[in-house]
């Protein structure tokens, strides 16, 4: 990858998108961002959700080359009392893109942060 913030995809995310190139099914396109308190590594071999699931948004695409930026906003509100530890990309058929895991984050209830996952093809 010539992108050094690339998240490595998902090996579920590969397998759907060699079945689609195989058999000319439709590929599931970026839909939600999902956040959680989970602090387990990521593991694209193994991974197919976030630990510990807190909230979830639609998210926002932007493509430029071959690199595909996909956005999500969590507010103090939705997450409460609980801390990001985690966020995801998934499909809008469910299957983990890919996930990071950051530094614990606290949110007051006016607060909010917007979360960038980068994919490149």
């Amino acid at each position: 990858m010539s992108n050094p913030n690339a998240t490595p995809t998902t090996l579920a995310y590969r397998n759907h998108v060699a079945v689609c190139a195989a058999t000319g099914g439709t590929l599931s396109k970026a839909a939600w961002m999902c956040f959680g308190s989970g602090s387990k590594p990521y593991s694209p071999d193994e991974d197919v959700g976030l630990v510990d699931e807190f909230a979830r948004v639609p998210v926002v695409c932007n493509v430029a080359g071959t690199v595909l930026t996909v956005s999500g906003t969590l507010t103090g509100a939705m997450a409460g009392n609980h801390v990001l530890r985690e966020f995801s990309v998934e499909t809008d058929t469910g299957v983990l893109m890919g996930r990071r895991v950051v530094k614990p984050k606290e949110f007051e209830s006016t607060s909010e942060i917007e979360l960038d996952l980068d994919f490149e093809y």
